[in-house]
């Protein structure tokens, strides 16, 4: 009997040793949503969120280990108190924390974004980081400088790169407009909601991919200005170097989409597309995905 009792008590043991380290791991990993071009199609003059996108709230909250939203601009329509207050409303029925890198409809009345949404323990600032589970999160804001990333902003990015990428994981970057995007690169092929608002060129490969790059850390730089209108391409991927480049939006009313990211608690990363209409998962793999040919 007493043998009995000693197996018992090992067998007991490696049990919750286990799910020990299951719970460990469990708790390591986390999940978050990216979503661009919130207030949809640029026609028309609703003060609400794009509703395919309000739609899935509950689908959202139900995925394993949710932890916050990003979006990558765009949230209103007109940069107005009253669009301003339905987005806040409307927003705090996901129940879950979520950071904005602003586009430029949000920024057209900058002061009062700021007073929403600026940080208020750094003037207002409209850029930001944080960390969660030794992975680095940077939202920028592109509208301060025509798309470019320069003065304070430059310095922010640079230190928090400097203070962070060594021990991180991973490194996500977010901003409204496809900084990346040129008329003579890879990309010249993507079509944004307004081409006529892109500017001749930015900083991007000159300053920031090189910053990125030298960190030798898995990045994945989000944008959101894609997916509102028929013109424009719905998403994108591409991987160059170390660097994942991921956009997208809503507002076409055909594909729609925004993407889920799961980081599991070795630190790799799986990039989910989740389309507005239809199944769910009817794009398939996000990174499969090919740049427009000529």
């Amino acid at each position: 009997m007493r043998r009995f009792f000693t197996i018992a008590f090992f067998v007991f043991v490696v049990l919750l040793f286990i799910f020990s380290l299951r719970w460990i791991n469990d708790k390591n990993s986390y999940s978050f949503f990216v979503a661009g071009h919130l207030y949809g199609g640029t026609s028309g003059n609703s003060v609400h969120i794009h509703p395919p996108f309000k739609a899935v709230f509950p689908f959202i909250g139900s995925q394993p280990g949710m932890a916050f939203g990003v979006f990558t601009g765009d949230l209103v329509r007109k940069s107005e108190p009253e669009n301003f207050d339905t987005l806040v409303s409307e927003l705090s029925k996901l129940r879950l924390p979520y950071y904005i890198a602003p586009g430029n409809h949000d920024v057209g009345n900058r002061a009062l974004y700021e007073s929403y949404f600026g940080e208020k323990e750094r003037d207002n600032k409209t850029y930001s980081s944080f960390t969660h589970e030794n992975d680095l999160f940077i939202l920028l804001d592109a509208n301060l400088n025509n798309w470019s990333i320069t003065g304070e902003q430059l310095i922010f990015l640079e230190e928090n790169l400097a203070q962070f990428a060594d021990k991180s994981r991973n490194i996500f970057v977010f901003v409204h407009q496809l900084i990346w995007w040129g008329d003579d690169n890879e990309f010249k092929n993507i079509t944004m909601n307004w081409p006529p608002y892109t500017p001749d060129s930015t900083n991007y490969w000159t300053t920031i991919e090189p910053l990125l790059a030298s960190t030798k850390k898995p990045v994945y730089l989000f944008a959101g200005d894609l997916g509102a209108n028929h013109i424009a391409t719905p998403f994108m991927y591409f991987k160059k170097g170390n660097i994942s480049y991921i956009a997208g939006g809503m507002g076409q009313k055909i594909d729609d989409n925004f993407v889920i990211v799961e980081v599991d608690e070795d630190g790799s990363v799986n990039l989910e597309l989740v389309a507005l209409q239809g199944d769910k998962d009817r794009f398939g793999d996000l990174e499969g995905y090919q740049l427009p040919a000529e």
